[in-house]
């Protein structure tokens, strides 16, 4: 063998070497690029998750506030329902709610409901009725998007 034909042969191993290089670069930079494109999946995700779980954590107070607003209106004379400033907070009343239904707050129905530990919470048993079913709603609940925001608090049959 020629010295021309060995560094043909050395070169043609290099050449080699270094497409086995390139190759493991190449599927490194993919592996690389697939598992930073898994991450942002993830934190997408989760940044998705922690909007929501915020979200629910600034409405719970709000809706304290429609409850005020609630006692409030049970209270008012029949006589006084005409008058305007009345009127005025009952318009505050109903931005209220449509806001929370904006949000996807949602009261729950509880009567003549079966009671339900996921989404009613019992303060007291009672006789006279059907055992496990809601006699009567304490304290409304909301549930946001399907998922309980605020659990309801009943009176239950025993």
């Amino acid at each position: 063998m020629t010295d021309e034909n060995k560094n043909i042969e050395n070169l043609k191993l290099e050449i080699e070497n270094l497409k086995k290089q390139s190759d493991e670069y190449l599927n490194g930079w993919k592996r690389a690029k697939a598992d930073y494109l898994n991450l942002k999946k993830e934190m997408e995700a989760q940044n998705k998750e922690i909007k929501e779980w915020m979200s629910k954590i600034m409405l719970i107070p709000l809706i304290g506030i429609l409850d005020n607003f609630e006692k409030a209106f049970s209270e008012i004379l029949q006589n006084l329902q005409n008058e305007p400033w009345v009127k005025g907070i009952d318009g505050i009343k109903k931005q209220f709610e449509d806001y929370l239904k904006l949000q996807g707050v949602e009261a729950m129905a509880v009567k003549e409901a079966k009671f339900d530990p996921a989404k009613h919470e019992a303060v007291e048993l009672i006789e006279g009725g059907e055992s496990g079913m809601i006699a009567e709603e304490l304290q409304e609940g909301y549930m946001i998007n399907g998922e309980v925001l605020r659990p309801a608090k009943v009176k239950v049959y025993k």
